[in-house]
């Protein structure tokens, strides 16, 4: 959750609250007031990742009635780095 809030904040977006909304391999997570929908893997589980932006940037161009990418984040993956316990 760490991760997607600094991710988000560094994009310029505003996070008050995060809630996850699911947490299985990877880690959905719903960032307030920006509405924007966070998915989060740790490196070894992020294969596919870039793969499923392109599936949703063709579905967008069919018009599926499916969640957009956010026209104010470059559509990518990014990394954040792992904090030291």
């Amino acid at each position: 959750v760490a991760a997607c809030r600094a991710v988000a904040a560094a994009c310029g977006l505003r996070v008050d609250d995060a809630m996850v909304l699911n947490d299985s391999n990877r880690l959905a997570v719903h960032l307030r007031p920006c509405d924007v929908l966070a998915r989060v893997a740790p490196r070894a589980r992020q294969n596919g990742a870039n793969f499923e932006i392109e599936v949703a940037r063709r579905l967008a161009e069919t018009g599926a009635p499916l969640a957009m990418l956010d026209p104010r984040v470059e559509p990518r993956v990014y990394e954040q780095a792992q904090r030291k316990h």
